[in-house]
């Protein structure tokens, strides 16, 4: 059975739904659970004179935060204990490093989010983190 599994996330209904199967898994078997959003910070916040790290700092916060607190509800009404970790980056480099550095040994997302037109055009997330991570991946549709 799967001791420790990784939530990726990115606010959007189908990452709700691949919370909701992983809560039910983590219910059952006493997994540990990680749940990991990406965020990226456009280069035009970077770029623009006069920002100071404080408000790149503050942007990373929120966008992470929001993506986070509707998956971390679905762990607290299923009475799953869950670590929550927000990580700057491309979202598939993300979740392939961050399963690597946490040993985990399942990884539960969604098949699309967010970026579904992004994903038809160049390839999803699920697709690229599919080729490259070293456990097993659920994909929920």
């Amino acid at each position: 059975m799967f001791r420790r599994i990784l939530v990726p996330t990115d606010g959007s209904e189908r990452a709700l739904k691949a919370a909701r199967v992983a809560a039910d898994m983590a219910a059952i078997s006493g997994a540990e659970v990680i749940l990991l959003t990406a965020v990226t910070v456009p280069q035009s916040l970077v770029m623009v004179a006069g920002i100071g790290q404080d408000l790149v700092e503050e942007y990373i916060e929120k966008v992470g935060s929001d993506a986070l607190v509707t998956a971390e509800e679905v762990f607290r009404e299923a009475g799953v204990g869950v670590e929550a970790k927000v990580v700057v980056g491309a979202a598939s480099e993300v979740i392939v490093e961050q399963a690597r550095l946490l040993g985990v040994d399942l990884v539960v997302m969604g098949k699309r989010g967010l970026g579904e037109l992004h994903g038809i055009l160049v390839g999803s997330v699920s697709d690229r983190v599919a080729h490259r991570l070293p456990v097993p991946l659920l994909l929920v549709p």
